[in-house]
């Protein structure tokens, strides 16, 4: 039994512990409607955009300028993806 208490101990303990999160640090997201996006490009704004839909959907058509960065690879991929500026995902 005195060797059985220490070890319930440790494991409640650690039980409390958790890991820091190892992905990237939450950034602010925000949904806009498809009329805010044109006029954000009407100004010349500088957007950074990103077409998450699958490789061959972005072959077919897609916004010119755009990134393809599937969205299934998306979270490998967030080093590619510039930060100075807005970036627009579709």
């Amino acid at each position: 039994m005195r060797r059985l208490l220490p070890m319930v101990l440790a494991v409640a303990t650690l039980g409390w512990v958790t890991v820091a999160p190892a992905d990237d640090p939450e950034v602010p997201e925000k949904y806009i409607k498809v009329d805010e996006g044109k006029a954000t490009l009407d100004r010349k704004k500088p957007v950074t955009l990103i077409d998450v839909r699958p490789k061959a959907q972005y072959d077919i058509v897609h916004i010119r300028g755009a990134a393809s960065i599937p969205l299934t690879v998306l979270p490998s991929r967030l080093a590619e993806v510039p930060r100075q500026n807005l970036v627009v995902l579709y």
